[in-house]
């Protein structure tokens, strides 16, 4: 994790030191005097001008690249390292005993109304619904899941029936012409519980439990199931847990280069204690909480399965303040800090200031003869 900081030695908002932030990492200002000379120092990245006080300057033909005072709001970030993946993980189950005869592919995608896998040659379909099934529904049966099959049936084209808790002899003749479409199902007229499996949507195909020729048994796991969501997961430290809130805006650096906006859509609300990456060490990291961020409106393109990705979250904002871009600053020989200031283009004066908040390659100033729309110089 790494954010924009105050420079350690540079006086703060308070005329103190920057705040030290948690895990923050910044490069301290180095001043160097050298009397009549100019000496170059850096700056977390930038390069500070050091020269004797001068409180008017003759004039100068050219200032060289010069930029304005803003008024603006400075916003500090973390970097949280994160896990591109895919959302709504889950397991498939087998209904009952038999030697698996067909899987699909990794990857795949699949719609209601597909093969998930195949026991004996008899196929397990993919349905609309929420609730497993769990028993077989025949005419007399009545019950949610009853009207859970019914509308999974109907969204399929098959219809003729009501739509409700009653499993009906019209409902079991749309089962039979479904069944018959059906490549290896029985045409029974009812609904058996192992050839059926219900998911909230279409599922992608994760990983397979089992392969084709081994025996399966009832609730062994056959496959593992995603939805077609790519996510981010972020496993947060607990001492962490106030830097991000749900709905929080962030930015994620892609492996394969460029970035995407996203959403914090959850907060996990139990910590876990996460394994040694040593298999024989007893040392643990922290406890953290899972973090799952969503990407704002439609994923980009060719993203990979699984790759590690940064996010940047917002840690911190301070409005309404004036600030430069760092490279602005010079360091006075008689101590501390301040600008040069064109007026017309060309006469130049260093205005000492007092520094506050460093972020994104600005810190915040205040002094006098320094407002907003002021000219500096931004040395090269």
């Amino acid at each position: 994790m790494s954010s924009d900081q105050s420079a350690p030695g540079l006086p703060g908002p308070e005329g103190g030191d920057g705040p030290a932030t948690r895990r923050r990492r910044g490069a301290p200002i180095a001043v160097a005097a050298c009397a009549g000379a100019a000496v170059l120092a850096v700056t977390a990245g930038a390069v500070l001008w050091i020269r004797p006080w001068a409180s008017d300057r003759p004039e100068t033909p050219d200032a060289g690249p010069t930029a304005e005072v803003e008024r603006t709001t400075l916003v500090r970030t973390e970097t949280l390292e994160g896990t591109l993946g895919y959302a709504g993980n889950a397991t498939v189950f087998a209904g009952g005993d038999g030697v698996v005869t067909s899987l699909p592919s990794t990857g795949a995608v699949l719609e209601p109304g597909d093969q998930v896998y195949e026991i004996d040659g008899e196929p397990t379909v993919l349905l609309r619904g929420d609730t497993p099934a769990y028993r077989v529904l025949e005419p007399g049966v009545s019950g949610d899941d009853v009207r859970q099959f019914e509308q999974a049936l109907a969204e399929l084209g098959y219809g003729g029936f009501t739509v409700d808790d009653e499993y009906t002899a019209l409902t079991a003749d749309a089962v039979r012409r479904w069944q018959e479409d059906t490549p290896g199902m029985k045409v029974t007229g009812t609904a058996d519980p192992a050839h059926l499996s219900f998911a909230p949507g279409p599922v992608r195909v994760a990983g397979k439990e089992l392969s084709v020729g081994e025996q399966a048994g009832p609730a062994a796991p056959v496959l593992t199931t995603s939805s077609e969501d790519h996510v981010v997961r972020v496993d947060l430290a607990v001492a962490d847990r106030e830097l991000v809130d749900e709905g929080d805006e962030v930015t994620v650096s892609l492996p394969e280069g460029g970035t995407a906006e996203g959403e914090v859509s959850s907060i996990g609300s139990v910590a876990e204690e996460p394994e040694s990456e040593d298999p024989g060490g007893d040392e643990e990291g922290d406890p953290t909480v899972e973090v799952v961020v969503t990407f704002s409106g439609d994923a980009p393109e060719d993203l990979l399965d699984r790759a590690p990705v940064d996010v940047e979250v917002e840690s911190d904002a301070k409005e309404d303040v004036l600030a430069v871009p760092v490279s602005a600053l010079i360091a006075l020989p008689g101590g501390g800090h301040g600008v040069t200031v064109v007026r017309g283009g060309e006469a130049m004066r260093d205005v000492p200031v007092e520094t506050g908040w460093f972020a994104d390659g600005m810190v915040e100033i205040s002094g006098d003869g320094v407002d907003e729309g002021t000219e500096v110089v931004v040395p090269k």
